[in-house]
C-alpha cells in the first residue's frame, strides 16, 4: 500500500538502496544536493513517447529503487520503468500541476496519442512543501485542473447513461460532488500555493484516484475536458501544463453541456487556475483547429461518450469562445 508521506526528501537517497532517480533539469537541480546517497543513474526524460521510454528503459541499469522527481512527464516516465523493471517506486512530485503521481498507469504516447500503460505503485509519495513551494504558484494551482474536471465528467457520465445506457454510480457520482465542495472551500489557500493549498490538491487528486479505481472507470474525473488537451497535445506536438489546458477544457464543454461558462470561468478564477489558451501560447487558428479535430481524436481512440458525440462544432463556435476566453480569463 502506497503510503504518502507529507515531509522531506532529505536524505532519501541513503535509505533505498541502489536508486535512479528519474527527473528532469529544473527539478533535479532543486533536490540533487538534497536526496542523498548517489543515484546509480540520474536519468533525464524529455517526453512521453513508448519508442523513447523503450530506449530509455535499455539505458537504466539494474537498480533496487526508481525515484520519479519532478512533473508528469518525470513522474510517468519512472512509472514506465519500474512497471517494465517490476522494481521499488517512490515518487516526489516537486509541482503538482497533474494528478499523475496518485495514479497508478503511466500516459504513454503512441504516435502522439496518450494510451495509460501499465499499472504500477510507488511505496511512497514524498510531499514536500519546499520542493513544491518552490515552483511557479501557477504550476501548482495548475492542479486544481484534475480536480475540477469532475465537474463536465459526471455532465458526460449521466449523458452517457442516458443515452447509451452506460453503467452510472450515484454514491461514486455524490463523492465526486463532495470533491468539488471541498475544492471550492479551499479556493483561497489553492490560489496562493500555501501548505494548506497544496495539502488539499493532493488529498483531493488521492480521492479521485480513489473513487476511479473504486469504479474501474476515469468517469468520475475524466470527461469531454481532457479531450481538448489531448488533441490539442497530439495536433501541435508540443508538451504543455496540463492542469491549465484540462481549466480550458472545461471552460469550451462547460458551454456545450450547460451554458454555465462564467460561472465556470469565476469559480477556476478563485482558485487561481489559469485557463487562457494565451497563458499557454497558442494561436487563434491552433485552438480552433483543435477544438474541430476533437471527433476525428474520439473515433481514431473509441474515446468515451460525451457531449461531442452530441453536438456539431463550427468555426464560429470556436471564434466566440476564443473571444470569450480572452475577455474573462
Amino acid at each position: 500500500m502506497t503510503k504518502v508521506v507529507f515531509g522531506a526528501i532529505d536524505d532519501l537517497g541513503s535509505k533505498i538502496g541502489r536508486y535512479a532517480a528519474v527527473s528532469q533539469d529544473i527539478p533535479w537541480r532543486l533536490v540533487k544536493d538534497r536526496i542523498g546517497g548517489e543515484p546509480s543513474a540520474p536519468i533525464m526524460t524529455e517526453g512521453l513517447e513508448h519508442d523513447y521510454l523503450e530506449e530509455l528503459l535499455r539505458r537504466t541499469p539494474q537498480v533496487d529503487t526508481i525515484v520519479g522527481i519532478g512533473g508528469g512527464v518525470a513522474i510517468d516516465t519512472a512509472k514506465y520503468l519500474a512497471w517494465r523493471r517490476g522494481c521499488r517506486l517512490i515518487f516526489v512530485p516537486t509541482i503538482i500541476s497533474v494528478d499523475a503521481y496518485v495514479t497508478p498507469a503511466a500516459a504513454v504516447r503512441y504516435s502522439g496519442k496518450v494510451n495509460y500503460t501499465g499499472s504500477v505503485a510507488p511505496d511512497q509519495i514524498i510531499i514536500d512543501f519546499k520542493a513544491i513551494r518552490a515552483a511557479p504558484v501557477r504550476l501548482n494551482t495548475a492542479g486544481a485542473g484534475d480536480i475540477y474536471s469532475c465537474r463536465t465528467a459526471l455532465f458526460d457520465w449521466k449523458l452517457a447513461r442516458d443515452k447509451k445506457g452506460e453503467s452510472f454510480d450515484e454514491e461514486i457520482a455524490a463523492e465526486s460532488e463532495r470533491i468539488l465542495e471541498k475544492l471550492a472551500s479551499n479556493a483561497h489557500e489553492i490560489r496562493r500555493a500555501s501548505e494548506a493549498g497544496i495539502r488539499t490538491l493532493v488529498e483531493l487528486h488521492l480521492e479521485t484516484n480513489r473513487i476511479q479505481i473504486k469504479v474501474n472507470s476515469p468517469r468520475p474525473e475524466e470527461g469531454s475536458e481532457h479531450l481538448f488537451f489531448y488533441t490539442l497535445e497530439e495536433q501541435l506536438h508540443r508538451s504543455f501544463v496540463h492542469g491549465e489546458v484540462v481549466g480550458t477544457g472545461i471552460y469550451i464543454m462547460t458551454h456545450f453541456q450547460s451554458q454555465e461558462e462564467e460561472l465556470v470561468a469565476k469559480e477556476m478564477n478563485e482558485m487561481g487556475l489559469l485557463f487562457s489558451p494565451k497563458n499557454y501560447g497558442i494561436t487563434r487558428d491552433e485552438f480552433a483547429d483543435t477544438i474541430l479535430q476533437i471527433k476525428r481524436y474520439v473515433r481514431e481512440t473509441n474515446f468515451m461518450y460525451t457531449i461531442m458525440d452530441e453536438i456539431e462544432v463550427t468555426r464560429q463556435d470556436c471564434d466566440e469562445l476564443w473571444r470569450k476566453l480572452d475577455a474573462v480569463a
